[in-house]
């Protein structure tokens, strides 16, 4: 019997500017806290000067467009 093989995967950081972020305290932890909790996610940065937040995740774990989806759920706009 063969032995399984271990992908190996490299954390991607990706930075997204989001609209609605009104610069409280409530939002950064907010957000910090629930992409914290997403199997994948290593790291939230929340900056409330530039109103961007970015997430250091496993992309083999976790496609970008989940973390899109659940800013969007939480009321915020992804600004390109």
């Amino acid at each position: 019997m063969s032995e399984p093989t271990m992908r190996d995967h490299r954390n991607m950081t990706k930075t997204f500017k989001l609209g609605g972020l009104q610069g409280g305290r409530h939002d950064k932890e907010e957000i910090e806290t629930y992409l914290s909790e997403i199997d994948g996610v290593a790291k939230v940065i929340v900056n409330l000067e530039d109103g961007t937040v970015t997430v250091d995740f496993d992309p083999g774990a976790i496609h970008p467009d989940y973390l899109r989806g659940t800013l969007r759920s939480l009321g915020y706009d992804i600004l390109v």
